[in-house]
C-alpha cells in the first residue's frame, strides 16, 4: 500500500511538471510572438504637419526577400525568407503562408482571378487571399533550386520557372506543361545539365515571356519565348552581373542592366557601366532606343511613370528618361540613394539611402520632402493608389507614411 502511494505521488509530480513545462512553453512563445511583431501609432497631433506623415511603424517583420506588392484585396504581401506574410492597411498581421522549397521566396505572382502563386527553391505554391494553401508543384526532390527563384505568370495562362538546368512551364493547376534548356537550340529540350546556366531577370506580358540567362564566361542574352516554350527572338547583352526587365500596356519591353567591371572597355575605371534599353516586345533584333551611364554604383530596375516617364536609380542619383527616344529629361543628386523608386498616382516619385533617408521627389525633379526613418531604405517602397507609402527599412520594420506635402 506505501508503495502504491509512492508510485501515485511520483506519478502526479511528474504531472505537476509536465503541466508546469506545458505552461511555460505556451507563455515563452506567446511573448516571442508579440516580440516578433509590434505595431506602432504615431501622434496625429504631433505628425499631421510633416509633409510626410508617419502614421505606424510595424516592427519585428525581418528582411525582404523581394519587394512588398499588392494583394488584390488591397493588403500587402511581404516575402521574408521562406514566409510570405499578408498585412492589413491597418497595420495587423492577417496570416503567414510557409514555403516549401529551400531558400528565400521570390516575388509573389497575383493572377485576375484573386490566386497567389510564389516559388521558393524549386517548388511553386499556390495561396488563396485567405492564407490558405492550395498545391504545389516541385521540380526537383527536397525542393532544391534557386537561393531566391523567380517566377512570372505569362502566355497560355502559364507560370514560368527558371532554374539552373532549364526553364519549367507549369499551368495554374499545378500541372507540368513543357521545359525548355534555354543555352542554345541544339540543346533545347534535355534534363541534362551541359553547362552552369544563370538566370538574372524575368518578366512576362500576353505576348511573350522573357528572360535575361548566360554562363560564367559573360555570354549573357535577353530572350522573348512563347507558350509553346519556342524563343521568338533573342538579343545579346554580354558580360553583365544584374539586370532588371519592365513591360508596359503598349508594347514595349524596357531592360536596365549592369556590366561587369573589365567589360565594354571600361577596365580599370572607378565607375560602374550601366546601360538601359528599350525594346519593341514583338522583336528584340535591335532596340528601339538605349541610354549608356557611368555611376558610382549600380543602377536599379526601371519603373514607369504617368506620363511617358522611366525612372531608375544610379551614383547617388533620381534619373528621369523620356519613353520615346530615351532621352534623360532630368537627373537629381540624393545622397546614398540606394533604392529602385516608386511613383505616386499623382507623379510624384519616391526612394531611400542606404542611411535611412526616405525622399519624396516632384515630377519636375526637385525635391519635396524628406524623412528620417530607423534604418537603410534598400527595397523599392510601395504606393498605393489612394498615395499613402509603405516603406520597409533595414532593421525589419515596415512604415506606412502619408504625403501631405501641397504646392505652395
Amino acid at each position: 500500500m506505501v508503495r502504491n502511494n509512492e508510485l501515485i505521488r511520483g506519478f502526479c509530480g511528474r504531472i505537476k511538471i509536465a503541466l508546469f513545462m506545458i505552461f511555460f512553453l505556451l507563455l515563452a512563445y506567446s511573448s516571442s510572438s508579440e516580440a516578433a511583431s509590434k505595431l506602432e501609432q504615431f501622434p496625429a497631433a504631433k505628425e499631421a504637419g510633416q509633409p510626410g506623415q508617419l502614421l505606424w511603424k510595424l516592427s519585428g517583420l525581418g528582411k525582404l526577400s523581394t519587394d512588398i506588392v499588392f494583394a488584390p484585396n488591397g493588403n500587402l504581401l511581404f516575402p521574408s525568407n521562406n514566409k510570405l506574410i499578408c498585412i492589413n492597411p491597418e497595420g495587423k498581421l492577417i496570416w503567414e503562408m510557409q514555403g516549401k522549397g529551400k531558400g528565400s521566396l521570390g516575388s509573389p505572382v497575383l493572377t485576375e482571378d484573386g490566386a497567389i502563386f510564389f516559388a521558393g527553391g524549386s517548388v511553386i505554391q499556390e495561396g488563396k487571399l485567405n492564407g490558405a494553401l492550395g498545391w504545389d508543384f516541385s521540380v526537383y526532390g527536397e525542393g532544391k533550386g534557386q537561393k531566391t527563384p523567380l517566377l512570372a505568370h505569362g502566355p497560355g495562362n502559364i507560370l514560368y520557372l527558371p532554374l539552373s538546368d532549364a526553364l519549367y512551364a507549369v499551368d495554374t493547376v499545378g500541372h507540368y506543361v513543357w521545359m525548355l534548356s534555354p543555352w542554345e537550340s541544339s540543346d533545347g529540350r534535355t534534363s541534362k545539365l551541359i553547362n552552369p546556366r544563370t538566370f538574372l531577370a524575368c518578366t512576362a506580358d500576353e505576348q511573350a515571356f522573357y528572360l535575361v540567362f548566360g554562363d560564367k564566361a559573360g555570354n549573357y542574352k535577353l530572350a522573348a519565348i512563347n507558350a509553346k516554350g519556342e524563343y521568338l527572338w533573342k538579343y545579346w547583352l554580354g558580360d553583365i552581373s544584374s539586370a532588371y526587365l519592365l513591360t508596359d500596356n503598349e508594347g514595349k519591353l524596357y531592360a536596365s542592366v549592369n556590366f561587369k567591371k573589365g567589360s565594354r572597355g571600361n577596365k580599370g575605371s572607378k565607375l560602374n557601366q550601366g546601360k538601359v534599353y528599350c525594346f519593341k516586345n514583338s522583336s528584340g533584333n535591335s532596340p528601339l532606343w538605349s541610354s549608356s551611364f557611368s555611376v558610382a554604383n549600380q543602377i536599379t530596375a526601371p519603373v514607369l511613370g504617368n506620363s511617358k516617364t522611366l525612372y531608375f536609380t544610379g551614383g547617388n542619383k533620381l534619373y528621369a528618361l523620356d519613353t520615346e527616344k530615351g532621352k534623360v529629361l532630368w537627373d537629381t543628386p540624393l545622397l546614398k540613394l540606394v533604392s529602385t523608386p516608386a511613383v505616386s498616382p499623382n507623379g510624384y516619385i519616391y526612394g531611400g539611402s542606404s542611411d535611412g533617408y526616405f525622399f519624396a521627389v516632384k515630377p519636375s525633379g526637385r525635391l519635396a520632402w524628406f524623412r528620417q526613418l530607423d534604418g537603410a531604405v534598400e527595397r523599392a517602397p510601395l504606393v498605393g493608389t489612394d498615395n499613402f507609402i509603405y516603406v520597409h527599412t533595414g532593421k525589419g520594420n515596415l512604415y506606412k507614411i502619408k504625403d501631405n506635402f501641397k504646392e505652395s
